[in-house]
């Protein structure tokens, strides 16, 4: 279904609300400063469901990475995950692949070394995460790979 454009009365009844998954204000035309409204917009924009599943660093550790809270659907089973912590100091000079998986029901996450490379069974990639030096060096995002797949 494509995304229809919305008529003038549409809009105007939005103003003022808030998008209710988001969290993006619908704002009156001529706000000023605009910048600060965009600049709040884009950031809830990349903390909602983009931001899902996302795999980040964590700022007092060099080795570890949070992974944001999300839902998935694996093999027809939804799943909610609520996010966790991980520590990834045992890859270090390596790539740690993270991927979610459908474990019994529940979600799994599932980290494996370069060597091992990605999980055989149903899964959806999440990151790619290089750890040089004792501190993470870069992180992949590889959740559209799984998105775009037939």
């Amino acid at each position: 279904m494509p995304i229809q454009e919305l008529t003038p009365d549409q809009i105007d009844s939005l103003v003022g609300t808030r998008h209710p998954e988001t969290g993006i204000e619908y704002p009156p035309n001529g706000l000023q400063p605009y910048y600060h409204w965009l600049i709040r917009a884009l950031h809830l924009l990349a903390e909602s469901s983009l931001g899902a599943l996302r795999v980040a660093e964590v700022d007092s550790s060099d080795t570890a990475i949070q992974i944001a809270p999300g839902r998935v659907s694996i093999s027809g089973v939804v799943l909610d995950f609520a996010g966790q912590v991980s520590e990834l100091a045992a890859f270090n000079n390596d790539t740690a692949y993270i991927s979610i998986f459908n474990n019994a029901g529940s979600p799994g996450i599932s980290i494996s070394a370069d060597a091992s490379g990605w999980p055989v069974g149903s899964h959806i990639k999440l990151a790619e995460v290089t750890i040089t030096a004792g501190v993470i060096s870069n992180i992949l995002d590889r959740r559209m790979e799984t998105v775009f797949s037939i």
